[in-house]
């Protein structure tokens, strides 16, 4: 007697089918679901998610509300990687994301400001070699960043001990780690210029200032540098460099210019750069004074000499400085 199963067979079939039509739905239940947020955990409207698949090619695309959020439903069974990306700031990723049907799945970011750029994933071999040279390069400059720091701070210390060999060898070490360090270059300089190295000490300033040439400072030094070493062309260009820089210091630079004229000879230059000194700081002392000593040796330029040494004598700060004046103006009123 055989068995017959027909009635079985056909229910068997039946639950079959409604299991299988009840897979895709399932399936679409899968969720990601998250949040963008900006460096000041404010909300980023319009970020771009894109859902990606690593273990089959897929993907899927949708964009932040005005709270930041972002939801995707019916993303099939497998392994994501999520990328964020929105305007005017460094895309972001997250990898090995695996929604499952009994749970949400969620995906936070938080974004810097900055540009867009390839992630690591986007690159070719060529372009990740290069940023990991890049990388490898920054690392060994910050590693070096420590030792320049603490020779430049030693040589700043011995300098200001007067130990200006020292000095200069405390920041060779520091140019050693890193050459390209214009400050420690201009300190190099100075410390050769008073150790009376001057030709050195004017190649250093020259470096110093191909690596910044904004510095006014730099260029002023070199001006007194290149004053003590009677090229006075030279250093009446690099004073007026350094006042058109900086015209806060013009002051001080036209007082330096007229200084280096001073010392070449030059008494009719010099008091045309103190003008320019006054004028631009009405109340700059020592320029009115070194005004009245230039003008003072030209009979026509006596009044403007004795106007100006009064003027030194009503602001002026030196006790010496305003008795020569004073006895000055007695001899020109003569």
């Amino acid at each position: 007697m055989s068995i017959r199963f027909r009635g079985f067979g056909a229910l068997g079939l039946w639950l079959a089918a409604a299991v299988l039509s009840s897979l895709p739905a399932l399936a679409q239940n899968r969720i990601i679901r998250g949040k963008v947020t900006d460096d000041k955990d404010q909300p980023v409207n319009g970020a771009q998610i894109l859902i990606q698949g690593t273990d089959v090619k897929r993907e899927y695309k949708v964009n932040t509300n005005k709270k930041g959020e972002y939801f995707y439903m019916g993303i099939p069974y497998g392994v994501y990687r999520v990328i964020c990306r929105a305007k005017g700031f460094q895309p972001d990723f997250t990898q090995g994301v695996q929604p499952s049907i009994a749970e949400e799945k969620e995906v936070n970011f938080k974004l810097n400001p900055g540009e867009d750029r390839k992630l690591p994933f986007e690159m070719t071999e060529q372009e990740l070699a290069r940023v990991k040279e890049d990388a490898a390069k920054a690392e060994k400059q910050k590693q070096s960043v420590g030792e320049v720091k603490a020779s430049f701070d030693a040589g700043i210390q011995l300098a200001g001990q007067g130990k200006y060999a020292e000095a200069v060898d405390s920041f060779k070490k520091a140019l050693e780690k890193d050459p390209e360090q214009p400050y420690v270059l201009a300190n190099m300089a100075d410390a050769l210029s008073r150790m009376d190295k001057n030709d050195e000490a004017l190649a250093t300033y020259q470096k110093a200032i191909a690596l910044k040439p904004d510095d006014s400072a730099m260029y002023t030094n070199m001006g007194v540098l290149l004053g003590k070493m009677g090229k006075t062309q030279e250093s009446q260009e690099a004073f007026k460099k350094a006042a058109t820089i900086n015209p806060a210091a013009a002051a001080q630079n036209f007082y330096n210019l007229g200084a280096t004229m001073v010392n070449s000879g030059r008494a009719a230059d010099a008091a045309e750069a103190f003008k320019q000194a006054i004028a631009a700081d009405p109340n700059y002392a020592e320029a009115y004074y070194q005004l009245g000593i230039c003008l003072s040796g030209n009979q026509a330029s006596i009044p403007d000499a004795i106007k100006a040494l009064r003027k030194y004598m009503e602001i002026g700060q030196k006790p010496d400085q305003i008795e020569v004046a004073k006895q000055l103006i007695q001899a020109l009123g003569k």
